[in-house]
């Protein structure tokens, strides 16, 4: 069963992908912001109908509807459209109430935020997304010199500057925050991409250029510490015959599934690498070759029982080992090549076994057992 359900979950991880990284971004953007937006609004409806300007209180009740239906649409991953709603509900609503009230309240300033807002939107050319960001900083410059009378003579002026410093504070807070937000995302992304560059995609595991680098921190360290380091070359043993005869979608369970197996063997100061295929080089510092193959003895246990009541698999998944200590008048590289040897040596006389660099065999102690298919 084990093969089978590393099947089923290979093949939902690479459906799964309803959006992507930069979607979720913007979207956690817009659950910021979008409430916030919506509860003005909702404060405002009161605000102007006991103000005596009913008509705005309207229009602030159509905005509510607007950014409700704007985070639904934004939910549902159409962000774009949710982006387009919430521009047009802005520039709408500073339009007509700066025409009632005039400028003095100050509710143009939501439109620098959303001219932030618009740049967000990734489905529209950049040549629009441009024109639309102009289009809203424009617009607030033209209301914000108050080029006509307003209509309506608010009742309370004495309070019109604590009001627009009010929506000025508030506007400039949300482009702040989204900004803040959108910039602990690019961190992360950057992060992400430098863990992408590092990490092997399939098992998890270092790639061969970070093994590369741990590799020569860890023979820098040595030489200063005068420590010891063991180099493990590891590999599956008839690994192409899997592929051939079960399909690479279970040979890519597999591989997975030993590199689990290996990963729950070695110490936590160890370094796992996948150097190629179905070969594994594993790094063991301050530890002596005797160390690694007492170490590595209990592999073959674990992937005995892991592979004991498989449905697919009709013959246990074994591994060869090459052990080298690393001599400190060699490079490392020296120390590999002494290893991939010694895992030369173990596939020769018969796979499933450890050997070290100097020559030394060791049969695995569960080789009988493994050809029998006990």
């Amino acid at each position: 069963m084990h093969v089978i359900d590393g099947v089923k979950q290979l093949f939902q991880s690479a459906n799964y992908n309803r959006s992507t990284q930069t979607d979720y971004h913007r979207l956690q953007v817009i659950l910021f912001i979008a409430p916030i937006a919506a509860l003005v609004h909702i404060l405002l409806i009161p605000f102007f109908y006991f103000t005596g300007v009913e008509l705005l209180a309207g229009l602030n009740c159509i905005s509510v509807l607007l950014w409700v239906y704007g985070i639904r649409l934004s939910k549902q991953y159409r962000i774009d459209l949710a982006i387009q709603i919430f521009c047009c509900e802005v520039l709408l609503h500073s339009v007509v109430v700066s025409y009632y009230l005039g400028p003095d309240p100050g509710f143009q300033y939501y439109l620098w935020s959303m001219s932030a807002l618009a740049v967000m939107d990734t489905s529209s050319s950049r040549i629009r997304v441009f024109i639309t960001a102009i289009l809203l900083v424009l617009v607030f410059a033209l209301l914000n010199v108050g080029l006509f009378e307003p209509l309506f003579e608010f009742p309370f002026s004495e309070y019109l500057l604590y009001m627009k410093l009010v929506n000025m504070l508030v506007s400039g807070m949300l482009s702040i925050l989204a900004i803040m937000i959108m910039r602990g995302f690019h961190l992360n992304q950057q992060a992400e991409l430098r863990k992408l560059a590092d990490i092997d995609s399939l098992t998890g595991l270092y790639n061969r250029r970070q093994g590369g680098v741990l590799l020569e921190q860890a023979y820098l360290q040595a030489l200063r510490k005068k420590q010891q380091i063991t180099v493990v070359m590891a590999d599956i043993d008839r690994f192409k015959q899997i592929n051939d005869r079960y399909g690479h979608a279970v040979g890519d369970i597999v591989l997975c599934q030993i590199a689990d197996a290996l990963k729950a063997t070695i110490r936590k100061s160890d370094a796992l690498i996948r150097w190629g295929g179905e070969e594994f080089l594993i790094l063991l510092s301050d530890a002596s070759a005797g160390d690694a193959e007492t170490l590595l003895e209990k592999v073959y246990p674990r992937l005995e029982q892991l592979y004991a009541d498989d449905e697919i698999l009709d013959s246990p998944v074994t591994l060869s080992f090459g052990i080298a200590q690393w001599s400190a008048d060699e490079p490392i590289e020296q120390t590999i090549m002494r290893a991939d040897n010694a895992l030369y040596v173990s596939k020769q006389e018969g796979r499933n076994r450890i050997t070290l660099a100097d020559g030394m065999g060791c049969d695995n102690p569960f080789v009988n057992l493994v050809q029998s298919g006990k």
